[in-house]
């Protein structure tokens, strides 16, 4: 779960790049100018706000950082700047380069980063020094050392959550031969830790737990360089959260000494991914909170910047205990709650409305191998009405639950295109096409087919190129083409030719911030938004209806997902409570937290408040678990 805030209004880059270039004017750098700017801002955003900065002013903005800051704060902004995949190259390299080399760092990259996510690392470092992060390993490196790491960095591990249970086994006995022995340097360790999936080498340690009594990490022996490293790999894949509070503790009590450069790779690398949990983490473990200890171990602009990153809410609303049960606990836990006359609602809340959905799919293979049944057709046959359809949509992964709505979208009587607008104007492209994926798995059919099925004219036009599209997801934006294709956009709404394929080409092809940057240079042209001028003569059409809920997912998705549950507050109990199911379990895990501040800010009730009053049931408590009471 994210730390980072963004705010509703997000002013343009354009703004944002003039507001840090004040900052830099005079003597002395305005930092606080700069914190309260680039800590506010998401990855995409800051990526931006670099493009804008050298286009205004023609210079680039890291190299103007770096010579108008310095120390801690000047690394730390650097590297918050930087777009994630590059950043991590450069954290990379530093760990590579140092006297002592910083093997924890390529540990955590190649054992806790999803595959995607490393391979991109790897990516960029080869762009950035025309090197391969293999090669630089291996030539930092020597013996059993070279075979761990390069093996690490070099690995495409597979991602998926199947666990062979007879291969854990062996292995697991693999590894205590060679504790035995004291041989951690066999070549069959390093196979194990360097090539099995995340959930194979959970299965793996936790069969050697079960055999041994005791965890893999603590029977390593006496501390030396290899046995540490081995122990890192060990604790970055069995509890990543755990680990980076470790690092955390570790640094804050070296801060003045050697601390700040951790805690900076920390805080700014899981900033926009997990921070919040690491937060309760060193709560919990420490008893004091990580705010406080950085308040106190920290000084100065640093200290502000480290903070702005630490003190803000999380983006999701899930909320996943510190220490979680093992799948076959829950699995158990579950199967409890089914027996005797009616289920046990609560007892199933508690348990599904409080897992991610990497542990949610652990479940359902470990009740499959417990009791030779289907964990959600049990579901679907023990609960019912609107709770049994939010829960059946919670367990499914989630392309696949993406795939279920969309399709329930356009077997409607009257199709909900909005449903098939979000997927392809707020999803990212990668999302998207695993969703594509998942649909022509489930359905047999391709999703491009099933909508051109179910639709006509200009709404098939529009809804098809929607759909089977793949938009380039960068932040670049073409300052011209924008202002030449909002020219083109006022001349179809002054002739109202919304149906024109120009008007189609542009919405279904163009990316999300070319699209913004388009609007925009409407707005500022004719001093109003596209979406309140297309189709007010025409209210009620699908086809203008469809083109405004692009513009707006395009525009803003949170104030869009806002309306949403807006309108579906009001209609629960007639036909709505699907939309507010739609919403709130399909952001739970990204973004609903934006979406509750915005709802409270529009309409001065909490979200919490509107769902306790207009809901009832196992329903209304498995929606408040979700939106994160």
């Amino acid at each position: 779960m994210a730390t980072l805030r963004v705010p509703d209004d997000v002013p343009s880059p354009n703004v944002d790049a003039e507001a840090i270039k004040a900052a830099l004017k005079g003597w002395g750098t305005d930092e606080k100018a700069i914190v309260a700017v680039l800590g506010y801002r998401n990855a995409g955003q800051r990526r931006q706000i670099r493009i804008a900065y050298e286009q205004l002013f023609e210079e680039d903005l890291i190299k103007r950082f770096e010579s108008e800051l310095s120390g801690h704060l000047e690394r730390a902004v650097y590297r918050w700047v930087l777009d994630p995949e590059d950043r991590d190259a450069v954290l990379a390299h530093v760990a590579v380069r140092r006297p002592n080399e910083d093997f924890a760092v390529l540990v955590e990259f190649s054992c806790i980063y999803s595959p995607e996510e490393f391979l991109a690392v790897r990516r960029a470092y080869q762009h950035r020094y025309k090197r391969s992060l293999e090669e630089d390993v291996a030539a930092n490196t020597h013996d059993e050392f070279r075979k761990l790491l390069v093996g690490l960095v070099s690995s495409y591990r597979y991602n998926g959550d199947e666990i062979d249970s007879k291969l854990a086994k062996s292995e697991a006995e693999i590894l205590e031969r060679a504790v035995k022995d004291k041989n951690f340097h066999h070549e069959d360790v390093i196979r194990i830790l360097t090539t099995r999936s995340r959930a194979q080498l959970i299965g793996v340690l936790n069969c050697y737990k079960d055999a041994n009594g005791i965890t893999l990490s603590k029977q390593l022996g006496a501390a030396n360089a290899f046995t540490d490293d081995l122990k890192t790999v060990i604790r970055c894949i069995n509890n990543p959260i755990k680990y980076y509070e470790k690092v955390v503790r570790n640094a804050i009590k070296k801060v003045g000494k050697s601390g700040e450069d951790d805690l900076t790779r920390v805080v700014v690398t899981r900033a926009e991914k997990d921070l919040r949990q690491i937060k309760e983490a060193y709560h919990k473990r420490n008893s004091v909170t990580l705010d406080d200890a950085v308040s106190k171990e920290t000084s100065g602009d640093y200290k502000h910047f480290i903070l702005a990153l630490l003190d803000f809410e999380a983006m999701a609303t899930l909320t996943v205990p510190h220490d979680v049960p093992s799948p076959n606990v829950d699995a158990e836990a579950l199967k409890t709650a089914f027996k005797g006359w009616g289920a046990d609602e609560k007892a199933i809340i508690s348990i599904l409305a409080h897992r991610n959905w990497i542990q949610r799919k652990h479940i359902r293979i470990a009740y499959e191998q417990l009791f030779q049944e289907d964990l959600i057709k049990r579901l679907e046959s023990e609960i019912s009405g609107h709770f049994e359809r939010a829960v059946y949509r919670w367990m499914l992964e989630p392309e696949d639950r993406d795939a279920v709505l969309a399709h329930i979208a356009i077997r409607k009587p009257k199709e909900d295109f909005a449903v098939l607008v979000e997927l392809s104007c707020i999803y990212s492209p990668e999302e998207l096409l695993g969703i594509r994926r998942a649909y022509q798995h489930r359905y047999k059919r391709s999703l491009e087919e099933d909508v051109a099925a179910s639709t006509n004219d200009d709404l098939r036009m529009l809804l098809v190129g929607l759909v089977s599209t793949y938009r380039y997801s960068g932040p670049e934006v073409d300052l011209s083409l924008a202002k030449s294709e909002a020219e083109r956009l006022e001349r179809a709404v002054r002739d109202k030719t919304y149906y024109h394929e120009d008007v189609i080409r542009i919405l279904t092809t163009r990316s999300r911030a070319q699209l913004v940057a388009t609007f925009n240079h409407y707005k500022d042209a004719y001093g109003v938004t596209i979406s309140k001028q297309v189709g007010t003569d025409t209210a009620g059409k699908e086809f203008t209806e469809a083109l405004r809920t692009v513009i707006r997912c395009i525009d803003d998705p949170i104030k869009y997902y806002e309306k949403v549950v807006r309108n579906a507050i009001k209609r629960v109990g007639k036909s709505d409570e699907d939309a507010l199911t739609r919403v709130v379990v399909s952001r739970a895990e990204k973004d609903l937290m934006q979406i509750k501040e915005a709802y409270h800010k529009r309409n001065s009730v909490t979200l919490d408040d509107a769902v306790s009053k207009e809901t009832s049931g196992d329903y209304k408590r498995f929606i408040h678990t979700l939106l994160g009471n």
